[in-house]
């Protein structure tokens, strides 16, 4: 027989969670110590100008109208802008899981308007492709080509990939298992038996509790600089880190992935991918109807 719960002495115990008296900046700063995606760097302008302020009094209003002065300043684009203010949803959506905003506290960001982004297409050739993982092995840290070959072939953001322990990763069935994401869903990604078994060389020795790409200030490495001179020596310094995502985004459908399963595979949005990939899977379903003639023709 299953043992019973006394829920409301259970619930006393717990206690009420008291919000944490923190100003946005001090916010940012927790979040970053121990979510390592980037966003000390991407947020800094914003640190700078509502950081005094408490967490919980800065209002869509104040984001929105940063926004707005960003976009007119001629700066930044409206990808920029847009990353930026999802990257201020994320931290306030770590704080309301883990109970440091006041009971009932909404984002901000929640009622804001995401502002129309040029679509970056980029295409990369089999040959680029293999230049990449071909040229990540001329680097001194050997891990940099495990990090390639990790963006390339799962598609995955870049923090999740960079921020990985290995308590998160599963060699023989070749997955990593990521807990928290962009869209709170954890999700897994793949690789292939070539980069298991070169993270098997990489890393003979592997501590569960230790990231996969530690850097000497106990942060995951970015590979900024490695990056830059890979793309530079094949020819591609357009090429971002991204971009390795959106390239995976684009085989998938050209395979026959509908845009559904892509968008669990990347762990993205449906309405997303359709509107940066649409054209490519309507090309794959119009080839399917077309086969589908030859067997109907008279």
């Amino acid at each position: 027989m299953k043992p019973k719960i006394d829920l409301r002495a259970a619930m006393a115990r717990v206690g009420e969670h008291q919000a944490a008296d923190m100003t946005f900046r001090e916010l940012v700063d927790a979040y970053c110590a121990v979510q390592f995606d980037g966003a000390d760097l991407r947020l800094r302008k914003w640190t700078e100008a509502f950081g005094v302020l408490s967490a919980w009094s800065l209002t869509t209003r104040n984001i929105s109208f940063a926004a707005e002065a960003m976009l007119q300043s001629g700066i930044y684009k409206a990808s920029t802008v847009n990353r930026d203010t999802s990257t201020i949803g994320t931290v306030y959506k770590w704080a309301i899981r883990r109970h440091l905003a006041p009971a009932g506290f909404v984002s901000p960001t929640l009622g804001l308007m995401r502002f129309e982004e040029t679509i970056r297409r980029v295409e990369i050739s089999d040959r680029e492709v293999a230049a990449l993982l071909k040229g990540s092995f001329a680097f001194p840290d050997r891990r940099f080509a495990v990090y390639v070959r990790l963006l390339l072939e799962s598609g995955g953001r870049r923090g999740e990939v960079r921020e990985r322990r290995w308590k998160d990763v599963d060699l023989d069935a070749r997955v990593i298992t990521v807990m928290e994401t962009k869209t709170d869903k954890p999700r897994q990604i793949f690789f292939s038996e070539e980069t298991t078994a070169l993270m098997r060389r990489v890393w003979p020795k592997r501590d569960p509790a230790a990231l996969l790409f530690v850097g000497k200030t106990g942060q995951p490495v970015n590979y900024r600089v490695s990056w830059a001179k890979l793309t530079k020596a094949i020819g591609r310094p357009d090429l971002h880190q991204h971009d390795l995502r959106h390239h995976r985004a684009a085989e998938l459908l050209r395979s026959g992935t509908s845009l559904a399963i892509a968008a669990q595979v990347l762990g993205h949005s449906s309405l997303i991918l359709q509107r940066r990939y649409g054209h490519l899977e309507s090309k794959t379903l119009k080839a399917a109807t077309e086969q589908s003639w030859v067997k109907t023709a008279v």
